[in-house]
């Protein structure tokens, strides 16, 4: 078996901390990210990944894992295709199949996330920004009960470029009616954290894995429940 070749999505070099805004600075809106923000389904995930690959004979191996972390079902079809020499339709197809084949009972809200979501959804706009495909994004996000409290979501199928590219982080701003500025986006992974701070927006970093790469971004929290990330929330929903 062969392993996969560079990941196709291109990022920054992680840099450290960004600056955080001006005291004073509150959100008028904010964006969370899907999968590793408001819902464990980077496990399920990485089950159709790997069960992609190894129909197209490769070697899925826990660096690959972190690797495609955040990637789109688009990209991560084009490296598997690419190493294999098949058809990235066909593996596009695949994974798409895959997932929402294995979906049911994979879709758990991660502590704090529903109560997150409802206490910023009283007060401001929310919305998700996600790689996920529009159809897959919206069973999630109904099935886990976050659906009533977002204005709006985005999928990777509703702008030209996924993330890292900032497209969908930018229209969901641009749907919630704020400037990248006024808004805030909550991501735990590098490709996520990439495409917001690219979009102008300001990046709470909520890493799933606290020992990956580093997660560029203004302010860093350890869980949706971390004491530090409440303080800043009850500062920002004065």
């Amino acid at each position: 078996m062969t392993s996969s070749p560079a990941p196709t999505p291109s990022l920054p070099t992680p840099s450290g901390e960004l600056t955080a805004p001006a005291p004073g600075w509150a959100p008028a809106c904010v964006v969370f990210d899907c999968d590793g923000i408001l819902m464990d389904t980077e496990a399920n995930w990485a089950r159709v990944q790997r069960a992609v690959a190894e129909r197209c004979g490769l070697e899925f191996t826990e660096a690959m894992q972190r690797r495609m972390m955040g990637w789109s079902a688009a990209d991560v079809a084009a490296s598997i295709a690419d190493a294999a020499g098949a058809d990235r339709a066909s593996v596009h197809a695949d994974v798409l199949r895959t997932e929402e084949e294995t979906l049911t009972g994979h879709i758990v809200p991660l502590p704090g996330a529903l109560e997150t979501v409802r206490a910023f959804a009283e007060r401001l706009p929310v919305a998700v920004a996600s790689n996920s495909t529009s159809t897959i994004l919206g069973v999630k996000l109904e099935q886990a009960g976050f659906a009533p409290h977002l204005s709006t979501w985005v999928s990777s199928e509703d702008v030209p470029r996924g993330k890292p590219a900032p497209d969908i982080y930018a229209e969901a701003v641009r749907r919630l009616g704020f400037a990248p500025g006024e808004a805030l986006a909550v991501e735990d992974s590098v490709v996520g954290a990439a495409s917001a701070v690219a979009a102008g927006l300001v990046v709470v970093a909520v890493p799933s894995v606290p020992d990956g790469d580093p997660v560029r971004a203004h302010h860093r929290a350890s869980a949706l429940t971390d004491p530090a990330f409440r303080e800043l929330m009850a500062g920002w929903l004065r």
